[in-house]
């Protein structure tokens, strides 16, 4: 009998092997819990943990490995929280109720920054490889988050997004009508600093990488091209029947949140709409569009390529320097923008010349979404002899291109 099972399995694993053509590994059916009910909230969903083994005998977390029980990670603080009461109604009334105990320390002497965070549906986010908050629902109902740390620029946002399961190792939620119903993710995320000024928002500038999709209800759909790992070709239908499906796993990089980690190999990150998303109900959101729907820095909506299947993402974004006189090519956009040493000028320079005629905008505007320049198409240098001193946001936008950095002109 031990015999026939192995020879079993082992015809199991070559057929489902034959099918895919991946790096990742592949598992089928539901995995087992180890965790029941992570987190409790009276209007929130099951939050278990659990594991699954694949095919070629690797076992795998599910939905994620998460520090949510760990008392060394530190939680954030409530934006919007309504398991503990915490509803509050604007961003200032949120920021007010913190008593300076929640900043975390990256840098002793650092400047104190502040971080806005909505994350479908749960987040760990690290600042050059140190912890500065986790999410304290990891599930339902929505809730929304402040970070604040201390840190000197350039710095490296690195962040874990899961977006959880109820039918762990299958990628499926329930709702009212299906029993097996793929639900979506989505970060949206602004950072200001002390003086309240924005440095950063999460758009396509920030890159992210999938290692865990499910559900595939067919082997032979998921492709990779590159660095991304894409399942636009399959489907997931809502259904009562999706105990069979698959999922697809890949090992996190050892060191993916540290500043040192080299993240060209991670893709550009894609952006969603809050109808995509599906937060225009949320108060969560939608008492704070102030940051997350701000109209010159908008946060963007952000995820790998495929916003429903795509459950485990890794993040990262690096914010420039203060001083704005360099910065590397942004690898995917192929565009780098400084201040010229010595001359009152913002250089643009090109990976690669062609790049230029798909360029349609270059426009630089303040703080305030005043346009101080812009141009129709592609320019090398913008002229900031007359520019009075200040925070600016450089756009450069275009067929296939989307670019932003910030400078301070003194």
């Amino acid at each position: 009998m031990k015999n026939g099972l192995t020879f079993y399995l082992s015809f199991l694993t070559v057929s489902v092997m034959a099918q895919y053509n991946g790096t990742g590994s592949v598992t089928q059916g539901s995995g087992d819990t180890t965790v029941l009910n992570l987190y409790t909230c009276p209007t929130g969903r099951i939050t278990n943990l659990g594991s699954i083994t694949a095919t070629d005998n690797s076992v795998w977390p599910l939905p994620a490995a998460v520090s949510f029980s760990d008392p060394t990670f530190p939680s954030s603080s409530d934006l919007y929280n309504s398991c503990v009461g915490a509803t509050y109604a604007t961003t200032a009334a949120a920021v007010s109720a913190l008593s300076g105990n929640d900043i975390v320390t990256v840098d002793a002497g650092g400047d104190v920054y502040t971080a806005f965070v909505f994350a479908d549906n749960y987040f760990e986010m690290y600042v050059n490889g140190v912890p500065v908050g986790k999410d304290n629902v990891p599930y339902t109902p929505f809730n929304s988050s402040i970070v604040r740390f201390r840190a000197f620029r350039p710095f490296t946002v690195a962040v874990l997004l899961v977006d959880w399961e109820e039918h762990l190792g299958l990628g499926y939620e329930t709702n009212a009508t299906y029993t097996y119903y793929a639900g979506d993710g989505g970060l949206a995320m602004m950072i200001k600093d002390a003086s309240n000024q924005v440095i950063a928002i999460s758009d396509s500038n920030w890159k992210a990488q999938t290692y865990y999709t499910a559900p595939i209800t067919d082997l032979t759909c998921p492709t990779e091209s590159g660095n991304l790992r894409l399942s636009n070709n399959c489907s997931a239908p809502s259904t009562n029947n999706g105990g069979n499906d698959y999922g697809l796993h890949w090992p996190r990089p050892s060191n993916w949140y540290d500043a040192s980690f080299n993240d060209t190999s991670f893709p550009q990150a894609f952006t969603f709409s809050n109808t995509t998303v599906g937060v225009n109900n949320k108060p969560a959101y939608t008492n704070f569009t102030d940051v997350f729907d701000d109209p010159v820095h908008d946060a963007q909506f952000i995820w790998s390529s495929n916003l429903v299947l795509d459950n485990e993402v890794l993040v990262r974004f690096t914010v420039p320097s203060t001083t704005g006189t360099h910065v590397q090519f942004e690898e995917e956009v192929g565009i780098k923008a400084f201040l010229q040493e010595g001359a009152p000028l913002i250089k643009i320079q090109l990976k690669q010349q062609e790049l230029a005629s798909r360029i349609n905008q270059t426009t630089l505007m303040d703080v305030t979404g005043k346009v101080v320049f812009h141009s129709s198409g592609f320019v090398d240098q913008i002229s900031s002899e007359s520019i009075v001193a200040g925070i600016y946001t450089l756009r450069i936008t275009g067929n296939g291109v989307s670019f932003r950095q910030q400078f301070i002109i003194q």
